[in-house]
């Protein structure tokens, strides 16, 4: 899961996306698996997960904190047998990780800056269960925490309502569905809507799709051996990228989407074929950019891997990434600057399966360079703060053909103006942090920071 959150203060650095490209690694224990990953509007990196021992026993939560240059800041790890499989970053800007503890269900807040632990709330009853995914929705009783509740075999699907303020428990719903796979990844579709992806069994996937209401809740299966993610595709749809198997023996990815609204289930989409076995070919995570850029990470042929794919789902390009010691990709973070985060494991020995945490910072091509995407004009978006109306002053030919997306605190594109010469009508933006990206023509032109009172 991945989320673009800010801190609740009004002062930004004015360094918020300089270009401080990194590769580093980290280390808790003999094998380290990071699973999840968030960034904040000041590009701070937040993973969870869990380190056990060289054979792979006595799991111990973890979360990590760096600065936008991938310097750590703090570290937590829980001394129980625990595993963190998802992290969130609330409208309060604390953090809250989702995950199981001596075997039962587990999920606490820690302060963003700090790491300290703001509440917990454990499960002592049901065993062999875990908190799979943490999603912060908005509807209309306000801020709730969406967590998936998942265990091994056939089961219900089944959802949780969580106070984000302090971790009580609203509501447990339980699915007249049972699936055989579960859920491991999530999607914030709107405010008050949130997709989850996993295993519907072994050879298919699933999504199900919630709108937090009686009868409103389906599922929608489809062929996969892995679900890399889910994510907002348009406005009107969400998107799923699939690993899968073909009649003939071959590997594919694809890209499918389905309109949100699930009284209308289109789906439409594209599949790449892989020319690799399944055992030098894997797909694991994937994220998209605000102009519509799929990138997917993964291993080829014991190398790190990326996937490019196209907002129009046409083209697809494959880059490997040589390192020193074997990687592989688990994870990618599509920043607002157009750069990415690439998050996965590292092999440093070959004499056994140890593991460390490695995070790589890229431009949008995947390399460790100036980006090709930079701001090609000087914008100057004002009044700012404004409660009204904001104006786009910039050249007056790039502005009669200018598109201006809002991006808001989750990483969601609320609202887009085309044509920016007239004043632009801000009033119905809830209060908060917003980037305001100009392109014209799939050229990035300008990117400001926006505080709608």
């Amino acid at each position: 899961m991945k989320h673009i959150l800010p801190f609740l203060a009004l002062l930004f650095s004015s360094s918020l996306f300089a270009q401080n490209y990194f590769n580093h690694t980290y280390n808790f224990g003999d094998i380290d698996h990071p699973l999840a990953i968030v960034t904040d509007s000041l590009e701070n990196i937040y993973v969870c997960g869990w380190f056990e021992d060289t054979i792979n026993q006595v799991p111990h939560a973890f979360v990590l904190k760096t600065d936008a240059d991938g310097q750590e800041l703090w570290r937590a790890t829980l001394a129980d047998t625990s595993k963190f499989y998802a992290l969130c970053l609330t409208h309060t800007g604390n953090l809250v990780l989702a995950g199981s503890k001596k075997n039962h269900c587990y999920l606490t807040s820690l302060d963003n800056s700090t790491g300290s632990e703001q509440w917990i709330n454990e499960d002592t009853v049901s065993e062999n269960f875990w908190l799979a995914t943490v999603d912060e929705i908005l509807d209309s009783t306000g801020y709730e925490l969406f967590v998936r509740k998942e265990t091994s075999g056939p089961h219900k699907i089944r959802y949780l309502l969580y106070n984000p303020l302090n971790g009580n428990l609203l509501l447990e719903y339980i699915d007249i569905n049972t699936v055989s796979g579960v859920a491991y990844t999530s999607g914030l579709m709107a405010p008050d809507k949130v997709w989850t992806g996993g295993g519907y069994d072994e050879y298919f996937g699933l999504v199900w799709y919630k709108n937090f209401g009686p009868g409103l809740s389906a599922y929608w299966t489809f062929s996969a051996l892995h679900v890399a993610g889910v994510e907002k595709y348009s406005a009107e749809r969400g998107s799923v990228v699939r690993y899968f198997i073909w009649g003939d023996g071959t590997y594919w990815m694809a890209v499918l989407t389905m309109n949100l609204d699930i009284s209308n289930p289109d789906v439409w989409g594209n599949a790449f074929e892989i020319e690799h076995t399944q055992d030098k070919f894997m797909v694991a995570g994937s994220d998209k950019y605000e102009n519509g850029k799929f990138v997917i990470t993964g291993t080829v042929e014991n190398e790190l891997a990326l996937w490019f794919i196209d907002h129009d789902l046409t083209y697809m390009k494959e880059k490997t990434i040589a390192t020193t010691y074997p990687r592989a990709g688990v994870d990618v973070l599509c920043l607002p600057s157009l750069d990415m985060i690439l998050m996965g494991t590292e092999q440093p020995d070959s004499t056994n399966n140890s593991t460390d945490i490695f995070l790589m910072k890229l431009d949008s091509s995947g390399i460790v360079s100036t980006p090709e995407h930079k701001p090609t004009e000087n914008f100057t978006v004002y009044p700012n703060p404004a409660a009204d109306k904001l104006y786009i002053k910039g050249n007056e030919l790039n502005l009669n053909h200018a598109t201006a997306y809002f991006i808001n605190s989750t990483g969601q594109t609320v609202k887009t103006v085309t044509g920016l010469n007239d004043p632009i009508s801000v009033s119905d933006l809830p209060g908060g942090l917003y980037i305001v990206v100009v392109y014209s023509d799939g050229k990035l032109l300008s990117r400001q920071k926006f505080v709608k009172k």
